[in-house]
């Protein structure tokens, strides 16, 4: 249920299954299983058989945060995040109900992050600042009830409602000696945690249409979600009451074009545009991600897959914090699918270039690994 931040782009997750991440997330035109719920629910109607589909993505993530520090010290000192391996489950289902209609379900987790830096590194900064978080996280569970309709020949649509349930949890150092006497003697730095939940609701659709033989354009939105979180913050073993916060997951429109080069080759291109400006508090900027991907199928039984795609931070270098640490990035993927009978298992893998990132409290440096695995089957 945890990610590190190994997609970056906010708190969004990467691509639910490793044929979207085999193309750096372009799979809203031609996705033909039940994980069309995710990318293009529209797609649904195109299923001919029933589909089930199971997915795990591992995301690592290492960041360096450099500190600068005025003479006679060095330049600078630096720090290290965990950088461990995080799991994503994914599972979805889909079966046609009509020649025209398909209804599917899925649960996903299409946000969440967590990170995690050396509480002793950070205990230092407790005399300039009251509460220093040094791990977080974000746990995100989507069940998706969607389906799909065949309009006519060369018109598809597809909606879905998302049923949200999400838990923060937040651990820091706290310097209570300029607070009220409201805990019992002892030390002036103690370890303080916030356990919050909460539960949000939005929606989805799709649309794809078939301008010409071989060639098919999608058109995708996702609906703004606002999880109103509440729970407990404890400071030093005792209970300070109720804390509430608000977080506001974005409107995403996408829009997707693919060309069937031949009966092999498929190549499609995306564009997304992420409303992060929701988040006003943050002063998080809207975003717009590109991308293309392709599939080759070398023969009946394989299919080669690669994609690329560009994704700007929507976290402005004035609003960026060490617990959520997030920067421009390239991806380059490569996957690959095998199927027997009415079995496929596909693998993928991400490697990311990050721009280097400077901000008023220090430069940060990001290096991920994404692996993608997926089971589907089509009876």
């Amino acid at each position: 249920m945890v990610a590190a931040s190994g997609y970056g782009d906010g708190y969004r997750n990467p691509p639910p299954t490793a044929e979207g991440i085999g193309k750096s997330g372009v799979n809203s035109v031609f996705v033909d299983d039940a994980s069309a719920i995710s990318y293009n629910p529209a797609n649904l109607a195109m299923l001919t058989n029933r589909s089930y589909v199971a997915s795990l993505t591992l995301a690592r993530t290492k960041h360096d945060y450099s500190v600068p520090l005025p003479p006679p010290f060095p330049p600078s000192v630096t720090y290290e995040s965990a950088g461990d391996w995080n799991l994503l489950p994914n599972i979805y289902y889909a079966a046609p109900v009509s020649d025209t209609l398909t209804f599917g379900l899925a649960i996903t987790t299409p946000n969440g992050q967590g990170i995690e830096w050396k509480k002793s590194d950070l205990g230092v900064f407790t005399d300039s600042v009251p509460l220093v978080p040094y791990e977080a996280t974000m746990k995100f569970i989507d069940v998706n009830p969607s389906f799909g309709v065949e309009v006519s020949e060369s018109l598809y649509f597809g909606a879905g409602l998302n049923i949200v349930y999400s838990e923060l949890e937040l651990s820091a150092l706290a310097n209570i000696s300029g607070l009220p006497p409201v805990l019992p003697p002892g030390p002036p730095v103690r370890d303080s945690e916030a356990e919050l939940d909460g539960w949000g609701f939005g929606a989805n659709f799709g649309l794809t249409w078939l301008p010409a033989e071989n060639q098919r354009a999608a058109l995708t939105y996702r609906s703004q979600i606002n999880v109103s979180y509440s729970g407990d913050f404890i400071v030093g073993g005792v209970n300070l009451g109720d804390y509430p916060m608000t977080i506001k997951f974005p409107n995403t429109v996408g829009i997707g074009y693919g060309i069937q080069l031949s009966d092999a080759v498929q190549v499609e291109a995306l564009v997304e545009w992420l409303e992060w400006s929701v988040n006003e508090d943050e002063e998080w900027d809207d975003t717009v991600t590109i991308g293309i991907g392709g599939s080759w199928a070398a023969s009946d039984a394989l299919v080669l897959r690669a994609g690329y795609a560009y994704l700007p931070t929507p976290i402005p270098d004035d609003t960026m914090t060490w617990l959520l640490p997030d920067a421009d990035r390239h991806a380059l993927s490569l996957g690959l699918g095998y199927t027997v009978g009415q079995h496929t298992v596909d693998l993928a893998y991400t490697f990311s270039i990050y721009d280097d990132r400077d901000t008023p409290l220090g430069s940060y440096e990001i290096d991920s690994d994404l692996i993608g695995m997926t089971y589907s089957m089509s009876f």
